[in-house]
This record gives C-alpha cells, sequence and structure tokens, in this order.
C-alpha cells in the first residue's frame, strides 16, 4: 500500500550529531544543540525514499529536546543485566521501546555498558572503531539522546528506574492515543540506526568483529544493487519446537483479529498468496529473495517447485549469508512479503516506513470476492491496539 501525504509527515524524523567541541570528554553529550543539514540517506549504495527535508525536521524537533549533560540526580530509565529477551527483533525492538518509555517518563535512558542491549545494536549498526571506546560511547549518546554508564559510575545515579528486558519490551500498553508521534519518535531512532549500519569495519561491544550489513546486497546483485528491482519474502514458521509454533498460530490469530489479515497465509506462505500480492506489483518480472528463520523447508521448497516464481527465486549463499545481510536486503527491496507475528518481520516493516519505502505487504486478507488484498496500512506495524508489545 502507497504511503500518503499524511504518513510521510508522520514519519519525519533522522539522526547523528556532528562533534561539538563544548563538550567535554568528561561530560558527555546527550546532543549536539546547533542545527545542521543531513545528507540524503543511503544504505548499501541504495537510497532512501524518505526526503531529506522532512529528516531534517526531525533533528530539528528532537535534538532540541535532548539534555546537553546528564546529572547523578537527573531521571534515569536503566537497562542493565546480560540476560536479553527473545531473538534479534525482540532485542532491537526492546531497545526501541526503552527510548520511548524514557520520552513518555521524562526520563533519559542509561545503558550499563555490559548489558544485553549493547551487542546486538553494536552487531548490526554502532561498531567501535579502532579500539576508540571514548568516541564509541561519545556517538552513541549523542546519536540516541542516551547515557552510557559503567559499573563503577553506576551508584553515583541517585534517581534511577529498573526493569528486565522482558519488561521493557512488552511495556507498550494497547492504547494507540499518541501513535502519530510514536510513530515519529521510533521512526526517527530507526533511521539513527542505519545512519550507523556496520560496514564490516570495527567491532561489536564484546570486542568481537562485526560483519558488513551489504554483504548480501553484494554477493545477490552486485554492481547493479543500486537499482536492482526486486521483492523479499521472510519466512517465519516458528516450527523450532510445537510449543513455538502453537504461540506463533496464537499470535497471527490475535493480531488478525484486530486487523484483519488473514490467521495463518503469513506463516505458511504458499505460493498463491505471494503472487496474489507481487503480482498486481508487477514484481514476479524480478528477483524475488526468500529469507527465513531455517525451521521450515517446506516454505522454500513450494516457492522454488512453483512455475512463476522457481525461476525467480534466489537464496543468499551460505558464504554472504547472516542476520544482518537479511535485514539490509529486506529494508531495501522494492516489495517485502512478512508476518505480522514475527517481531523480526516487524522491525523489518518498521524500518521500511522509517525509510519511506512502499510496498511493505503485511496485513493481507480475502475480501467477500474471495481476493486478496490489504487490510491494514502500513503503519498498523506500529499500533499498540493491533500488535501490543510488538508494536
Amino acid at each position: 500500500k502507497s504511503m500518503t501525504e499524511d504518513n510521510h509527515n508522520v514519519i519525519s524524523n533522522v539522526n547523528s550529531m556532528k562533534d561539538d567541541a563544548m563538550f567535554s570528554s568528561i561530560d558527555r553529550p546527550m546532543a549536539a544543540r546547533d542545527i545542521f543539514t543531513m545528507p540524503p540517506l543511503e544504505v548499501c549504495g541504495r537510497m532512501a525514499a524518505i526526503p531529506p527535508e522532512l529528516e531534517q525536521q526531525s533533528i530539528n524537533k528532537y535534538t532540541s529536546q535532548c539534555p546537553t549533560t546528564v546529572a547523578f540526580d537527573d531521571p534515569i530509565f536503566l537497562i542493565e543485566g546480560k540476560d536479553p529477551f527473545g531473538r534479534t527483533g525482540n532485542k532491537l525492538l526492546g531497545f526501541l521501546h526503552a527510548l520511548e518509555k524514557a520520552r513518555k517518563t521524562g526520563r533519559i535512558v542509561g545503558i550499563v555498558i555490559d548489558s544485553w542491549a549493547l551487542p546486538v545494536i553494536t552487531t548490526f549498526f554502532m561498531s567501535i572503531q579502532e579500539g576508540d571506546i571514548d568516541a564509541w560511547k561519545y556517538e552513541m549518546e549523542k546519536t540516541f539522546c542516551i547515557k552510557m554508564i559503567t559499573h563503577e559510575e553506576l551508584p553515583n545515579y541517585t534517581n534511577v528506574v529498573r526493569r528486565e528486558a522482558k519488561d521493557i519490551f512488552i511495556y507498550t500498553g494497547d492504547s494507540d492515543d499518541d501513535l502519530q508521534e510514536y510513530i515519529a519518535f521510533q521512526t526517527y531512532h530507526i533511521r539513527n540506526l542505519f545512519r550507523h549500519y556496520n560496514n564490516g569495519e570495527g567491532v561489536n561491544s564484546e570486542n568481537k568483529k562485526v560483519r558488513d550489513m551489504c554483504i548480501s546486497l553484494d554477493e545477490l546483485f552486485g554492481n547493479g544493487k543500486r537499482s536492482q528491482v526486486y521483492s523479499v519474502i521472510h519466512s517465519r514458521s516458528f516450527n523450532s519446537r510445537p510449543l513455538e509454533r502453537k504461540s506463533g498460530m496464537q499470535q497471527l490469530e490475535r493480531i488478525s483479529s484486530k486487523s484483519g489479515c488473514d490467521p495463518v497465509a503469513a506463516l505458511d506462505m504458499e505460493p498463491e498468496y505471494v503472487k496474489a500480492i507481487l503480482r498486481p506489483l508487477g514484481m514476479l518480472e524480478h528477483p524475488i529473495v526468500l529469507i527465513s528463520d531455517g525451521q521450515d523447508l517446506s516454505v522454500a521448497e513450494r516457492l522454488l517447485n512453483d512455475p512463476e516464481i522457481g525461476p525467480r527465486l534466489r537464496l543468499v549463499p551460505n558464504r554472504a549469508k547472516w542476520i544482518g545481510g537479511d535485514i539490509t536486503l529486506a529494508i531495501m527491496s522494492t516489495a517485502f512479503v512478512g508476518n505480522p507475528a514475527s517481531t523480526f518481520s516487524g522491525f523489518i516493516a518498521k524500518a521500511r516506513l522509517a525509510l519511506g519505502h512502499e510496498n511493505t505487504l503485511m496485513f493481507r486478507g480475502k475480501n467477500g470476492d474471495g481476493e486478496w488484498e490489504n487490510t491494514c496500512e502500513e503503519q498498523c506495524i506500529f499500533s499498540k491496539r493491533i500488535m501490543r508489545s510488538n508494536a
């Protein structure tokens, strides 16, 4: 479904802040106060669709709201502990939910250096360059308006709210009263992440060498990646354990009851379902890339055996396959077909909205004539009423 002008206005934000000599290395900055111009957002050689002037509005708005320093008695919403909740999608959404919780309660997110959030962030974004921890902390703080805290520093902070990783993830509630501001703030920080995607240089917070987020795009499309038209299908079957499959089905059924989407189609990704989405977009004439959790090989087999999809279907070779590459492939694709019950699909859908990309197909159901159609707008992926903790 194409985004309307109103939807574009809803997601007008950006990221990154330039270095400012007025801040010392001891009093770490939360954000540079001055307003500056961001270049158009480009990810792995492909341009984001959001107009730069809309990103500029976000910079102006959110940098002006961010304090320049954090005192020991300032209100902190703390991310600590090494135990995350869930897989990659849950972890990334957990970090974004923490930023939202802090915004709603007038607090600043504090992240303990060895907490669960930093490995997942720095595996994909914000890698540490040349071992310069101080420069990395500085960049993290001014980009996300957060405070990086060591265990030695933590006792000095006197106004701290602590939550477990699971509680941070599920906190969102079910009210959409401030949906437009929620979308604006979340998409702003998603673009912050993609202004700093990893290119294979540096290490993550656990001192492990990072991989290149562009490797899958490079492997599949090479020098033609900048203008390549292609679609991505994400298969999330929840098939690793019987209970997980049941949980996935229950999750999709609940989302279906609120959004009108089919309660099983996005789990099974049958060829007819996929073709009903891609054919009207003219995408059956272009490469179709399948990314998956690897738990249900029958999805790939069915798609490969389909006479229309099979010849166009592409799988990322093992040498270039990893979660970060899948994320970038999906977010920068011409069209994306995902599963709304999957937080991984959900993060991709949110990032596509943040970058201004259209044709994100998550909520599909049959109408009275038996034809497949969109049952909910693209921004429904942020709806707390529909998605609850996945919003």
